[in-house]
């Protein structure tokens, strides 16, 4: 074998070589009388550098490779050159500027996130309907009742006796009684709808996010049991938590409303406590599970003036501790006027007025929320005499509240109303927004009632022909 055969079948020198496509035929005899030819001896080629590698020349198409005459050397690569490896891209590192603006854009979201969730009301009532139906007659007792109770807020329910208010808190709790029908409406706690919960899923909410005072203390606190026990039961009902520490709790909340020795009194029975100390441990087993909302059913109806002031301060020093909602149920307006934050004012199982309490105590639209306030009695010398004159009898409204097997074409309160007209007895009017809050979304005031309608149109009719 030649040399350049050896040189080739070595590995290690791998290089580009001159290589002839075919083989070698001795070159024709020289004439004599022909000048010398010159020679030209082709240089070596360079080998290539791994950085870059030397390409290969291509072959052209029209070279025949059986032509003697045009037989050329081409650099061909024995082994395929080396490729250089490019790193995979990174993308760029997030400097101090990105990093900071990223931060203020989730810390942003988040804020909006709370507020929006701040802003919606923790208990929404809508278009509540509930009737009585025994033997086939049915007996309407809530009519398309709704409001709002906002987050960390009072409401205050307020009306006469019979006007549904209590069946309106029993309605969001579902403690209805057996011949109840709740036949439409809505009842949601934040984004959770309490009408499509099993009876197992109530009871879960009733303590837990619901706490409920009753109306009659004594009749909702086992005699047989002392306070602590209860208040402990209601704890470890909602919180696995053992009886030792259920007890130091009970004491702790008897402590909160207002015992005096709540380490010697946590033994105490019902029947040794009186009437304003067994509605502070009410209050004490509504709240020990923490709950969000909190309903008091006329929490003081049974008490006397000192305690009921105590009681409602109790409440709403509560509230603003723990930072709960509070719906109150009232019929006595002067009672809840300093603690209330929103009124909703019910008549025969249907809202005449809704809106800020400050707003509906100064400026009632409704007859009869107007017809409340003057009912009650002002305090001080002049309640008695004025210059030595007795002043005239407390204002009352004649009549009772409608029947409720009645159903009624027009208002329900037109029977007793002193400013009722023939439109009242033929149409029932809507929720309207009074002439202050007309344009005021966030602090909507509204009575149902057609002369707020008639005021707000002739507010509006001055206000467009004002220059």
């Amino acid at each position: 074998m030649s040399d350049d055969g050896e040189r080739n079948s070595d590995p290690d020198r791998a290089t580009s070589l001159p290589i002839p496509l075919v083989q070698k035929t001795s070159p024709p005899a020289a004439d004599p009388a022909a000048p010398a030819p010159s020679v030209i001896i082709p240089s070596a080629p360079s080998l290539p550098t791994p950085s870059a590698p030397a390409p290969s020349a291509p072959i052209s198409s029209d070279v025949a490779p059986s032509d003697p005459q045009r037989i050329t050397a081409l650099p061909i690569p024995l082994t395929r050159p080396a490729q250089t490896v490019r790193p995979p891209a990174t993308p760029p590192t997030a400097g101090p500027t990105d990093a900071i603006a990223q931060a203020e854009e989730s810390a942003t979201a988040a804020t909006a996130a709370t507020a929006a969730t701040a802003t919606e009301p923790l208990l929404r009532i809508r278009d509540l309907t509930l009737a009585f139906t025994e033997q086939g007659v049915r007996r309407g007792v809530l009519d398309r009742v709704g409001f709002d109770v906002p987050r960390s807020a009072t409401v205050a329910l307020v009306g006469a006796s019979g006007s549904g208010k209590s069946l309106t808190a029993l309605s969001i709790l579902g403690l209805l009684p057996r011949l109840a029908t709740l036949e439409r409406g809505t009842v949601q706690l934040g984004d959770q709808d309490l009408r499509a919960l099993s009876e197992r899923e109530l009871c879960k909410v009733r303590g837990g996010k619901i706490g409920m005072v009753f109306q009659e203390p004594a009749t909702s606190l086992n005699p047989v049991y002392t306070v602590g026990t209860q208040i402990g039961e209601a704890i470890q009902l909602h919180a696995p938590v053992s009886r030792g520490a259920a007890r130091r709790q009970a004491i702790d909340w008897l402590r909160r409303v207002g015992f005096s020795e709540p380490e010697r009194q946590v033994d105490s029975y019902p029947h040794e406590l009186s009437g304003g100390m067994r509605q502070r441990v009410m209050i004490a087993i509504a709240l020990a599970p923490g709950p969000s909302l909190l309903i008091a059913d006329e929490p003081t109806s049974a008490l006397d003036m000192a305690t009921q002031a105590q009681i409602l301060t109790l409440l709403g020093a509560l509230r603003a501790d723990l930072g709960l909602s509070l719906l109150l149920i009232a019929h006595d307006l002067a009672l809840v006027a300093t603690l209330a934050d929103d009124l909703v004012v019910l008549y025969a199982g249907r809202v005449v007025e809704r809106g800020p309490a400050a707003r509906v105590l100064h400026a009632p639209a409704h007859p009869y929320t107007q017809a409340l306030l003057r009912s009650v009695p002002p305090i001080g010398r002049s309640a008695y005499r004025v210059r030595g004159e007795r002043r005239p009898p407390l204002p009352t409204l004649g009549g009772a509240l409608p029947d409720p097997r009645t159903v009624l074409t027009g208002c329900n309160f037109q029977d007793r109303c002193p400013q009722v007209f023939d439109r009242c007895r033929s149409e029932p009017p809507a929720l309207s927004p009074t002439r202050h809050s007309a344009h005021r979304a966030h602090e909507a005031h509204e009575a149902r009632c057609f002369l707020v309608e008639g005021a707000r149109a002739e507010e509006s009719a001055r206000v467009q022909e004002a220059p």
